[in-house]
């Protein structure tokens, strides 16, 4: 069925899945997802920044209201432990991931930004405070809570255990957002508890690490946590892990500006290379069968590197890291889908690319986020905002420079993380 596009009042739908049908067509992914909308937001307020457009900062700020307000993902009891977590979709109240809230908590604070509005700034600091008595004494939260464990055992055992997970897919956006608050707030647990954990996983470096589709996925999520620990503690030592983690990507950025997949230690990943015919679209998997196929992952790598090396760049200037967007940035612009007969489709971009063949093609083994999956959040968002801010010399921290979020911090964080927890 065709229907008139809304104007975001009732979320936004996922995507497209990755099956193709006979005639070319691909079905729609019918989910409504907290983190794809909460980041869509961004891209919303940055096409009504660059032209004017009425549409698009309509869309932008309904999406979070839905988000925060009416969808009832966002959890607003007080009194239960998952008070200020986000669930991952409607229907399901399971699991909570916190690299799913970080993307909407970005969006947020972007959206809030180029709108100049102070409307979510509660729900906002709600959102970081969440997940942040969640995170464990040394600053790992794990690759997910289960809801029914939280409420029963209580978010303060959470925040008292010594929990490590040294995988930068589930963690390192989360230390973002905690250093973001931190520079409007001073709250020195906020930098303390992010800090240890960027130690911890740089010290971990390379052979430490888990991957969950691919090495370089967790390399490139690793960019903007110290980006902004370097805008808030510059020290020479934060300077070597970021050109570390740059020098290794750029090993593997082809001449064409895209980003070449890799898999590390087959022991260390989550989702491995499919093993048989029979495993093949059985879990979710990487692009690449082996290291040096020439693919691109645009849902779990270019897209997050993109941001990272954006945000890297104007936190140091390091031409290394302007040179390595602006190669990529002219790579994504170049492999956008173009096409009359299925417009659905036209103006995204599907998650694998072959920068040998030059299309979209790679192992579509995973069963959920195929080769030819198209993800409005993940991928469509922080492309077409990474493209945005570039072209209005804008950057996510400065565009939240003066949020008005540390003005309502003290009252919510004593609320959420008493004093007395403190001085234990």
């Amino acid at each position: 069925p065709v229907s008139d596009p809304g104007d975001g009042s009732f979320g936004l739908l996922e995507g497209i899945a990755s099956k193709v049908n006979r005639d070319g067509s691909q079905p729609v992914r019918w989910w409504l997802r907290s983190d794809s909308n909460g980041e869509s937001s961004l891209a919303f307020a940055l096409r009504a920044k660059m032209d004017g457009d009425e549409r698009s900062k309509l869309i932008a700020g309904n999406l979070l209201d839905w988000l925060y307000f009416t969808s009832g993902l966002f959890q607003t009891d007080p009194e239960k432990p998952n008070f200020g977590l986000l669930f991952w979709a409607p229907g399901n109240t399971q699991a909570l991931y916190q690299d799913n809230d970080i993307k909407a908590i970005l969006g947020c604070i972007g959206t809030s930004g180029i709108l100049e509005t102070d409307r979510w700034d509660e729900v906002l600091v709600k959102n970081i405070l969440g997940n942040f008595r969640t995170t464990g004494k040394n600053g790992f939260r794990g690759r997910r809570i289960e809801n029914p464990d939280l409420l029963r055992d209580g978010w303060i055992s959470y925040m008292n255990r010594g929990t490590v997970l040294l995988q930068p897919h589930y963690e390192a956006w989360t230390w973002a957002s905690y250093l973001w608050l931190y520079d409007k707030t001073g709250w020195e647990p906020l930098l303390e508890k992010a800090r240890k954990g960027i130690t911890m996983m740089m010290e971990a470096y390379p052979n430490g690490w888990r991957w969950t589709n691919g090495i370089q996925q967790e390399r490139g999520r690793m960019l903007l946590p110290l980006a902004w620990l370097i805008r808030i503690d510059d020290r020479p030592e934060y300077h070597r892990w970021l050109r570390q983690i740059t020098d290794d990507i750029e090993k593997s950025q082809d001449e064409s500006g895209a980003i070449r997949e890799e898999l590390g230690a087959l022991d260390r990943g989550d989702y491995v290379p499919s093993k048989s015919n029979a495993a093949y679209g059985t879990d979710e998997a990487p692009l690449i069968q082996q290291n040096g196929d020439p693919v691109s992952d645009l849902l779990y790598t270019c897209n997050f590197t993109f941001l990272g090396l954006h945000e890297a760049y104007a936190a140091t200037g390091d031409e290394q890291l302007k040179r390595m967007s602006d190669s990529l940035a002219g790579f994504l612009i170049r492999i956008q889908v173009s096409s009359d007969k299925h417009t659905s489709l036209d103006g995204g971009w599907f998650r694998a690319f072959d920068f040998k063949n030059w299309e979209y093609m790679g192992s579509n083994a995973d069963s959920g986020w195929g080769a030819w999956s198209i993800e409005v959040g993940w991928t469509q968002a922080w492309i077409c905002s990474v493209l945005a801010m570039r072209e209005l010399k804008l950057n996510l921290w400065d565009i939240s420079e003066n949020s008005n979020a540390g003005k309502i911090f003290d009252q919510i964080r004593s609320q959420m993380i008493p004093d007395s927890l403190l001085s234990d």
